[in-house]
């Protein structure tokens, strides 16, 4: 967390140090987001064979240790003046890879620290707090681009690297099962084909998560244009606060909710009514509006999405969960880079668009007709994200899911039961 605070931190800064360079465009500040994504969701199946074969606690250093080094790079390229959009797309691509590997070995070590009933319980937990982080970053960052100049700000990103792989290397970690098979990616790749076959309904919710994250990405990415169309970076950081205020109540509520029955029936309602919120963005838009809107939509997402990571989480084997997560991350994450490469076009498309529109209409918006056509994208996301979550939620396979959550909690409760008897007997008075 102290890592991601000093990443946010850098993210922010240089968002608006890109849209406010005379050249920048909302298409190069879009396409840094996708090398930020695409690189690693690419990768992803092999990562995920690699996370299942090697050390979680070295992944997660070394992973440090190269994103930490790309911001040294940033920083050196800012402080003499030759830092250029493609150099973050690039040093943005590596540092996504490294992520990955980082995010992916605390996923997969996480089912090692928490029974397969707890999993909402502590990704709600885990989320609740980064959320925390993340309401700060959006004011702070703001005044330290002001105050103290980019410069400084890459070198607190630095110094959060340095405190996190010194964490690490001072703690000891949990010891996590992994797979004693030689690396060999069309074993792997057949492994996870299998697994996927045998439920079938687990298919048909990845093809879900991939339109819904396409719609998502979408939202993501404009996000921080809309705003500054028609206000500036401090209304920004205060709305964007207020937005992740959504992120702690979604993750505070999960962690203190009791066993859920039925996770994937929840997230197809969750994000109908997500998908309800987002239709309805263009009646009023004005920053409390945004701010609301935006709150009400990450809260709803956080709980859709603590309660997929805890699906997989229970339902998958510990020894290949890194595996499948990987293709999981190919097949799902390839949706939101091919969204940031996409929305500059639709925006600059429907900007054109709307620019014949009558007076009493684009009068309704504040700002230029770069905030009427986000808003347009918004309104067809919401509709959409309603049509999607109804048609596969009637999915005979989909609905087979919950039944093989709660087929997994019942099998760990028992096997915890009976070594719980053992323990009893092999400690007992007569046994000694």
């Amino acid at each position: 967390m102290i890592s991601l605070l000093g990443t946010d931190l850098t993210d922010f800064a240089l968002s608006i140090w890109v849209l406010k360079q005379p050249e920048g465009t909302i298409t190069s500040y879009t396409m840094i987001w996708f090398f930020e994504a695409a690189p690693a969701v690419l990768l992803a199946p092999f990562i995920g064979s690699f996370v299942d074969r090697w050390s979680k606690k070295k992944i997660i250093i070394y992973g440090q240790i190269i994103t930490g080094i790309g911001s040294s790079i940033l920083m050196s390229l800012f402080y003499f003046e030759h830092l250029q959009p493609w150099h973050i797309m690039i040093v943005s691509g590596i540092g996504s890879i490294a992520s990955m590997f980082v995010f992916s070995a605390f996923y997969v070590a996480t089912t090692a620290l928490v029974s397969k009933d707890k999993l909402i319980k502590a990704q709600g937990v885990s989320t609740a707090i980064y959320a925390a982080i993340s309401i700060g970053v959006p004011v702070v960052s703001p005044v330290l681009f002001k105050m103290i100049g980019m410069e400084r700000i890459f070198m607190i990103d630095i110094i959060t690297f340095l405190i996190s792989i010194l964490a690490f290397l001072m703690i000891r970690f949990v010891v996590v099962a992994k797979t004693e098979e030689e690396f060999n990616f069309r074993n792997d790749w057949k492994l996870v084909k299998e697994f996927l076959k045998e439920r079938k309904g687990l298919r048909s919710l990845l093809g879900f998560f991939f339109i819904i994250g396409f719609l998502i990405g979408l939202i993501k990415v404009l996000f921080t244009p809309l705003i500054l169309d028609f206000s500036n970076e401090y209304y920004l950081g205060l709305v964007l606060s207020v937005v992740g205020i959504g992120t702690v109540i979604g993750g505070g509520i999960m962690s203190m909710s009791k066993k859920i029955e039925h996770p994937i029936k929840t997230i197809f309602n969750v994000n109908i009514l997500l998908g309800v919120i987002l239709g309805c963005l263009w009646i009023n838009v004005n920053l409390y509006v945004l701010a609301i809107g935006g709150m009400l939509a990450v809260l709803l997402f956080t709980i859709s999405d603590i309660m997929n990571n805890a699906f997989f989480q229970a339902v998958v084997p510990t020894k290949m969960l890194g595996r499948l997560s990987g293709f999981v991350g190919l097949v799902i994450g390839a949706s939101e880079p091919l969204s940031y490469m996409l929305s500059g076009a639709f925006v600059d498309y429907l900007s054109n668009v709307v620019s014949d529109v009558s007076y009493e209409f684009s009068n309704h918006f504040p700002g230029t007709t770069i905030t009427i056509a986000i808003i347009l994208i918004f309104t067809i996301s919401g509709v959409m994200l309603m049509i999607v979550s109804y048609l596969f939620q009637r999915n005979k396979g989909i609905k087979n899911l919950d039944a093989l959550y709660q087929e997994k909690l019942k099998k760990e409760s028992k096997d915890q039961s009976e070594h719980n008897k053992n323990t009893a007997h092999i400690n007992s008075p007569s046994m000694k």
